[in-house]
């Protein structure tokens, strides 16, 4: 799976990142109960691992992903139901 931010798009890349994870989420790539990428490979996409943290947290924090220590991230079994 390929996370592409934009850096000159005026978007934050956290917000960009989610956004994309989200859409792999709603076209299947990613499915409920699947092993989220984390981190997505942040040394490959140059930004800083604490924007991906953040992402991963924001992501939790909507309900899109679980975060269980120890094992990573994985897809919330709502996931893919936005309103």
């Amino acid at each position: 799976m390929l996370f592409r931010p934009n850096p000159s798009s005026g978007v934050p890349i956290y917000l960009q990142l989610m956004e994309q994870v989200k859409h792999a989420i709603e076209t299947g790539a990613l499915r409920p109960g699947e092993h989220c990428p984390h981190p997505p490979p942040a040394e490959e996409l140059v930004i800083n691992p604490n924007t991906v943290a953040k992402t991963y947290r924001e992501l939790e924090h909507e309900g899109v992903i679980e975060l269980r220590h120890g094992a990573g991230a994985f897809v919330s079994g709502h996931a893919g139901r936005r309103s």
